[in-house]
């Protein structure tokens, strides 16, 4: 079975809050990108969030003690810029977030601990979100049993989405309520880009799995667009 290494997903349903789940490592660090005009919520999967450092006046935050969450927001004019706060646990982690503020709606961030696993935590269910995640299951452990089938697909030319990101589009999976489509995206610029949900808004996916957020100059990565099927 191919290993593949699951780094963030977006789920972009009517029916789900968006949301990036990013791995939290002790003394790891993450990037992601936040709203720079709305509050972003940033929770700990199985933990709270005990108290945060690093913040150098361009981030406001407002700690919910209740639910250990935090919810921040970028100054105006930080658009572009690389904000780094360390958050600990009560649990006792710490883990740093390189953050950049930029022109999007606001997704909450969700980190969780890769102990938990992502495959273990979703059962098989037949809500519109468990259908959802039991396909992203299929496509990150590669096991793609009945209902999910394969189709065949004309190889197309590559298609830019950004001046310097190109997609690739390889191969195409149906299940009774979603398409799946695998891309593979080449930044084609000089400089290291942070991919991000908004990216893709043309496709109207109803979500994102990322094998990485950071891609550097020439280098490529694999995507998954999940469209909805016709009539679903």
């Amino acid at each position: 079975m191919r290993k593949f290494s699951l780094l963030a997903i977006s789920l972009l349903t009517s029916s789900v809050n968006a949301v990036q789940i990013l791995p939290l490592k002790d003394h790891g660090t993450s990037e992601v990108l936040v709203s720079s005009t709305e509050h972003t919520r940033i929770s700990v999967e199985n933990d709270r969030i005990a108290q945060l450092f690093g913040m150098d006046g361009r981030l406001s935050f407002e700690l919910d003690e209740m639910n250990g969450q935090v919810f921040i927001t970028p100054t105006p004019g930080t658009e572009g810029h690389l904000l780094l706060i360390t958050l600990t646990t009560e649990k006792g982690l710490t883990h740093d977030l390189r953050i950049k503020p930029t022109r999007k709606p606001a997704e909450a961030i969700l980190l969780r601990t890769k102990t938990q696993g992502f495959y273990e935590r979703f059962s098989p269910s037949e809500s519109y979100q468990g259908l959802l995640l039991e396909l992203i299951r299929a496509y990150t452990t590669q096991t793609f049993k009945d209902p999910y089938k394969f189709v065949a697909i004309k190889k197309g030319s590559p298609e830019k989405i950004a001046p310097d990101l190109t997609l690739h589009f390889i191969k195409e999976f149906h299940s009774p309520q979603f398409i799946g489509k695998v891309y593979h995206l080449k930044n084609e610029g000089n400089t290291t880009l942070l991919l991000s949900p908004h990216q893709f808004a043309k496709f109207k996916p109803l979500g994102i799995v990322f094998s990485t957020r950071v891609l550097k100059p020439l280098e490529q990565t694999e995507v998954l667009l999940i469209l909805a099927r016709s009539g679903s």
